[in-house]
């Protein structure tokens, strides 16, 4: 074993593997057990491993730990899992050797280490037999045709592990362990709005011609949930979405950067934006939908959410102002709602309508639907000022908590 324990020094395509920090403290440990080393010192390095173990892998599985490791590993073959990569046999026979190393490694598993130990330290087996446990479920061999084919499909690194991100003010891309999971039969009615973003969606993510989307509407009215409802919609496509806050809007061409070379496809979310007519991220976000000499990445799409028609703050002023060419102004405050390709309605709720949202929520929560509560669904409802699917799932909640 000491041989093979040398041999991954030599490990280059998965390196990062190696050197994480639960997989060097094993291989220290390792080494340990090979050579003249005091029993303090081999207690100590296990006793590190151990700890790093437990607190990243619930199960103790180092299997399990080190599988996640390859699969998500950002590397040669991640980056580039691509047909040219596939047919460079020099690396891919590099890539079969440094597995079948990991392979060998993780076979050294928890009895094989006890009764080495106990044959080397005799005169410390009872504290030998209280050595912490671990599992490797050897056995299971890497395979690298598998590795990467998720490399393509669930690409690598955060993208592999995560499907919502939020891409912040110091340009970095930051996964949401926590996104809401909703579904379209979450939301009640609009079904013409949802139909066309998931055709939309659906023609992206197989390759075809795909459209922006401008969602716009009264607050309330489910806008910002139906996009957020496409993670659970297209979740076999493994598609990805990143919320762009507007203080990031003038660094959209660096996210688009980051991207671009990523096996999987993103959805780029703007989530109830509008501007000032002199916004300095007005012409940021306008120029990076078209007009900017960095085009959009084929694997990203823009998906914005507004309760203004055309995204900027309008007056009269405006309209009446003192330019000479007025309506150059006018052209100006809508050309950059004019750039997403659908614009998509979500209209308040009249009586009718808000009555058979109430009810099929209520449904949904085996609630029973009288003239009683639709009565006390309109209160709520007055008592809001406005009529929109929020308020109904507000009301149904607040019914269930008066009536437990």
């Amino acid at each position: 074993m000491g041989n093979k324990i040398t041999s991954l020094l030599l490990v280059s395509i998965f390196k990062n593997v190696i050197e994480d920090t639960i997989v060097s403290k094993f291989i220290n440990f390792i080494k340990l057990i090979n050579s003249d080393s005091l029993f303090d010192d081999v207690v100590k390095a296990y006793s590190d491993f151990i700890y790093e173990l437990y607190n990243k892998q619930e199960n103790q599985n180092l299997y399990e730990y080190i599988n996640r490791l390859v699969y998500t590993d950002e590397n040669i073959l991640s980056r580039g899992c691509s047909d040219c990569i596939k047919e460079n046999e020099q690396i891919l026979e590099t890539a079969r050797y440094e597995l079948r190393l990991i392979d060998e490694l993780i076979s050294f598993d928890y009895t094989k280490i006890i009764n080495t130990l106990k044959s080397k330290y005799n005169e410390n087996k009872d504290i030998i037999e209280h050595f912490p446990v671990f599992y490797t479920n050897s056995g299971n061999l890497f395979d690298l045709d598998d590795i990467l084919s998720s490399y393509k499909h669930y690409g690598y690194g955060i993208f592999s592990c995560y499907s919502a991100f939020k891409y912040n003010e110091n340009k970095e891309i930051v996964p949401i362990k926590y996104f809401e999971a909703l579904t379209f039969s979450d939301l009640k009615n609009y079904d013409y709005q949802k139909n066309i973003i998931k055709q939309n969606t659906k023609a992206f993510l197989e390759g075809k011609n795909a459209n922006n989307v401008l969602l716009y509407g009264d607050r309330g009215c489910g806008k910002s949930s139906t996009v957020k409802a496409l993670i659970n919609e297209f979740s076999d496509y493994n598609l990805k979405i990143i919320q762009v806050y507007k203080e990031s809007f003038m660094y959209l061409g660096e996210l688009y950067e980051k991207i671009r070379d990523l096996p999987v496809k993103f959805i780029i979310f703007a989530d109830d934006i509008s501007f000032d007519e002199n916004d300095k991220n007005f012409s940021s976000i306008k120029a990076s939908l078209e007009g900017s000499l960095s085009n959009m990445p084929s694997n990203a799409l823009i998906y914005a959410t507004t309760n203004r028609i055309h995204l900027v703050k309008e007056s009269f002023s405006s309209r009446e102002g003192n330019e000479v060419h007025c309506n150059d102004t006018i052209d100006e405050l809508v050309s950059l709602s004019d750039r997403f390709g659908i614009t998509l309605t979500f209209s308040l709720l009249n009586k009718i309508e808000y009555f058979d949202i109430v009810k099929k929520i209520a449904s949904d929560c085996c609630i029973e639907i009288n003239d009683t509560l639709l009565a006390e669904a309109e209160r709520f409802s007055l008592l809001k000022g406005i009529r929109t699917p929020r308020v109904a799932r507000q009301f149904i909640n607040d019914y269930i908590s008066a009536n437990e």
